[in-house]
């Protein structure tokens, strides 16, 4: 009897001491299921304002200096965990290329300008590892024909005509206000147009070519965009109109440090 108890007994150990040393088996995942997946994460949808990154903006009163603040974007779509976003405001003035000249989006200044000057004054470097790197798609002019240039691959970016036409309801959904800082640096405005708060409206750079090779697509004070021929033949602004602003868009990536605007 006592043969038999041990015997079981060191039956029992093997059992337990060989289990001990098996990994535990991994956990099944799987997709979410969500309909509305696609529409939203993390809480934030599109139509959405929230903030990310910092840029001059307000003037002190009684000072020629201007607050560092934070920039506040519109979500403009959810894909895959990552959402597309452009400024609320006009955040800056500055020419499309320095000079009367042909150029596309690939060779502009302000493309440069956008993913270096910009990229760098208004993002941490946590903020940037959130910046997705698009391709992006730099098609002619669909009423002119005028050329697009070559695909690019960019952290910051303007919208382009196709775009500023999908992502915006209408012109008064695209009209937009500069920043006191980008009125400081030569920013137009419209005394004709102004937003519910009271800031006048005014002109933002599309990336996409205009009627001419030194011309590029704009959004006026109105939020109209051309989407017809003119009369006169002629759309857009000339390449180096200085008083015309920036608009920035960027896709980054969602996650908790990405908070709705409160304003």
């Amino acid at each position: 009897m006592k043969k038999t108890c041990v015997a079981l007994l060191a039956v029992i150990m093997s059992c337990v001491f060989m289990a001990s040393c098996q990994k535990p088996a991994a956990k099944e995942t799987t997709a979410s299921s969500d309909p509305d997946a696609a529409l939203e994460d993390d809480g934030i949808s599109a139509g959405d304002r929230i903030v990310f990154g910092n840029y001059p903006q307000r003037k002190v009163p009684g000072t020629d200096t201007y607050d560092t603040e934070p920039i506040e974007w519109r979500v403009l779509e959810i894909r895959d965990g990552n959402a597309l976003v452009i400024s609320e405001y006009l955040l800056d003035a500055t020419v499309y290329y320095y000079d009367m000249a042909d150029v596309t989006w690939e060779k502009s200044s302000l493309r440069k300008w956008l993913n270096s000057t910009f990229y760098d004054k208004a993002f941490s470097d946590s903020e940037k590892s959130l910046i997705l790197t698009s391709k992006i798609q730099n098609k002619d002019n669909p009423l002119y024909g005028t050329p697009g240039g070559n695909d690019t691959e960019d952290n910051v970016f303007c919208l382009s005509l196709e775009e500023a036409q999908q992502y915006f309801k209408d012109a008064d959904d695209r009209r937009a206000a500069p920043t006191d800082y980008a009125l400081k640096n030569g920013a137009a405005v419209s005394d004709d147009c102004k937003l519910p708060n009271g800031m006048k409206t005014g002109w933002w750079w599309l990336r996409s070519p205009a009627s001419s090779p030194n011309r590029a697509a704009d959004a006026d004070c109105y939020g109209n965009i051309d989407t017809r021929k003119n009369s006169d033949g002629v759309d857009g602004d000339i390449v180096f109109a200085e008083s015309n602003c920036v608009r920035p868009a960027i896709w980054i990536s969602l996650s908790d440090s990405i908070k709705k605007s409160d304003k």
